[in-house]
């Protein structure tokens, strides 16, 4: 069994940093911001949290959720191919960050009548009633708890309990303190934008900070993550462009 301290944790922090905001990308940039674009539309607002597109239509508001969720699933099967270990994490963490903001932010779209998902129904289908909203907001339970199994044994399966919890919580901390940093810097001010950057990593992702919450038999071999420069330099300069363009608030 390996010892917590053998696994690089800036390496670990690393690669949570590269995963949190490549989702917050995906979702408001290529998602929101790629819909706009085809469209024809010009993005007026693009930010870590905050979208607004110059022309109006029903297909802006689901692209953004629907990226997320076609990005998890494609970083979740990649997860089951690849051998290398920082490789490994980076796609388990994509899952997981793209899939609890997801299926957190359904739940609250249904709860609160406001948000991507809540607007997309009320754009195709009229107001939403009330047995509409709870079905949306059981969907959103039932894949916010899918992805706690999902991401428990994807850990358990590179390292022991206490390992995987201890990479999950770096993960966690790493994640939402490089997502809220950016956002600190919005033109535009600290009250919404940060409030919900803080809500679709942080918030959403708080099961890292708990999970595996039971143990499987240890992996027939444990993985170890080493110190990779690399990495190190790649999310620092991801950091910085993303922090400079999406984070500073664009339009």
């Amino acid at each position: 069994m390996t010892n917590p301290e053998k696994n690089d944790g800036l390496t670990i922090a690393a690669i949570a940093t590269m995963a949190a905001l490549t989702v917050t990308f995906v979702h408001e940039g290529l998602g929101h911001g790629g819909a706009c674009l085809t469209l024809g539309g010009r993005i007026t607002q693009l930010s870590s949290s905050l979208f607004h597109c110059d022309t109006p239509s029903p297909w802006i508001d689901p692209a953004g959720p629907l990226a997320n969720l076609a990005l998890g699933t494609l970083a979740l099967i990649l997860s089951r191919r690849v051998t290398s270990t920082p490789w490994r994490l980076f796609f388990i963490l994509i899952t997981g960050f793209s899939y609890f903001w997801e299926g957190g932010y359904l739940v609250q779209a249904m709860a609160t009548a406001k948000g991507d998902l809540y607007f997309t129904g009320h754009n195709f289908i009229g107001e939403p009633s009330l047995w509409w909203r709870v079905a949306g907001g059981l969907l959103g339970a039932l894949l916010y708890l899918l992805t706690i199994r999902l991401t428990s044994r994807a850990l358990l399966n590179l390292w022991p309990q206490k390992t995987a919890r201890h990479v999950a919580r770096i993960a966690w901390c790493a994640a939402t303190l490089a997502t809220v940093a950016a956002a600190l810097t919005y033109h535009g001010g600290m009250g919404q934008n940060l409030h919900d950057t803080f809500t679709e990593i942080g918030l959403a992702s708080l099961p890292l900070l708990i999970i595996p919450l039971r143990a499987l038999n240890p992996p027939a071999k444990v993985a170890v993550m080493e110190r990779k420069p690399l990495a190190l330099v790649v999310a620092a300069v991801i950091f910085i462009v993303f922090t400079l363009t999406q984070g500073h608030g664009l339009g």
